[in-house]
């Protein structure tokens, strides 16, 4: 293999896919990029053995070929490197050989024939998302996935798709989110009904691309065992999680009628302070609901210290005590969209809904915050 290209494009390629590096694997070749050159296109893919990251670079090739890189070196190189053409090639013995205008540098490979292949075929179901779009879909649901690994379905946001309808659901078991979006004209065009788990890695790295690229559009393609994202200068193609996904309707209660309205920016700043003084364990903070008014209070009796802050709010029921835990609730306001937050309460045990009073168009969203039982 060999070919010449300037030194920022490749360190973008390379840059692009390395993040999908594993940092520990018995399977070493997975520390590597595999690069395959085809007249004046390089193919650069990396994968931890679950996701695959594909993008291509425009070069002037020499002579096709195909080769195995350590990661690692090549991207620490490119980037010491200065903006400049670059001389690129493999010897007999499947190293790689970097030659500038005063350097040359040789950097031991493997064979690539060592490496998995990336599934090729694109899943039936075809979607169609802008990528502010797929964006705010991915912030305001992904916080809520678990990272336990004994309970692999929640391990990944659940993708469900019907009738020009996506709904996108997450919870750790301790709190839920739903976000239903409605009219979404590829989905009905597609005429398909599939429903998939994607793994929380898949989609932590695709928000980092899309937060990081001038990406328009994004391309989705579903199949029950495998979903690929496209966005025209990286392709991410991931197994799903495997397994049921909770009944997650049936844990959202359907007849909390205690309703509270309160400023979202308010009610998270107090939240904030008064956080300060809680027990570093739980995290525990009370609400004291009225008819006008929240009093936030949380103590840590082992330290003897104790905060407490009233906000004005309006509350349709008795007034009692509801305790949460301060990350959980802190988390759920921050992807409140519309400046009133609107709780909607059963009793002090019983798991609150939690949503913007004002919803987008087109779309539902709603948080589920389980309590803490207060003594």
């Amino acid at each position: 293999m060999k070919f010449k290209v300037a030194q920022e494009p490749l360190l973008q390629g390379v840059a692009k896919v390395s993040g999908v590096i594993p940092t520990r694997t018995p399977l070493t070749f997975l520390y590597n990029i595999h690069a395959v050159l085809s007249g004046n296109e390089l193919k650069l893919t990396a994968s931890d053995g679950d996701v695959f990251l594909i993008t291509r670079v425009t070069v002037e090739g020499a002579e096709d070929g195909s080769m195995l890189v350590p990661a690692r070196p090549l991207q620490d190189l490119l980037r010491e490197l200065p903006g400049a053409e670059l001389h690129l090639e493999t010897t007999p013995e499947q190293h790689l050989v970097v030659n500038t205008t005063r350097g040359r540098f040789t950097i031991p490979g493997e064979d690539p024939g060592k490496f998995p292949p990336a599934p090729e075929e694109r899943p039936p179901t075809h979607l169609h998302f802008s990528s502010e779009e797929l964006k705010n879909i991915l912030e305001q649901t992904t916080f809520a996935v678990s990272h336990d690994e004994l309970r692999p379905a929640l391990t990944g946001l659940l993708m469900q798709f019907h009738s020009g309808e996506m709904r996108a659901v997450a919870t750790d078991g301790h709190r839920l989110v739903k976000l239903v979006r409605t009219g979404m004209e590829s989905l009905a065009a597609s005429g398909s009904d599939v429903e998939v788990i994607v793994p929380l890695r898949s989609l932590s790295l695709l928000s980092r691309h899309l937060s990081g690229e001038d990406v328009e559009h994004v391309e989705v393609f579903l199949a029950p065992n495998r979903v690929v994202f496209d966005t025209g200068s990286l392709v991410i193609t991931s197994k799903v999680v495997e397994g049921k996904f909770p009944a997650y309707d049936a844990v959202i209660p359907k007849d909390n009628s205690l309703v509270l309205h309160v400023d979202q920016d308010k009610f998270s700043a107090a939240v904030r302070r008064v956080s300060i003084f809680s027990n570093q364990i739980n995290r525990l903070v009370v609400l004291n609901l009225g008819p006008d008014s929240i009093k936030i209070t949380a103590e840590d009796p082992d330290s003897g210290r104790r905060g407490q802050e009233e906000i004005e709010a309006t509350f349709s029921g008795e007034p009692f005590d509801i305790g949460y835990n301060a990350n959980y609730l802190l988390e759920a306001l921050r992807h409140v969209s519309s400046a009133q937050v609107e709780m909607r309460l059963g009793s002090p045990t019983a798991a609150g809904i939690l949503q913007p009073a004002e919803q987008k168009e087109n779309e539902d969203l709603l948080m589920l915050l389980m309590p803490i039982r207060l003594q």
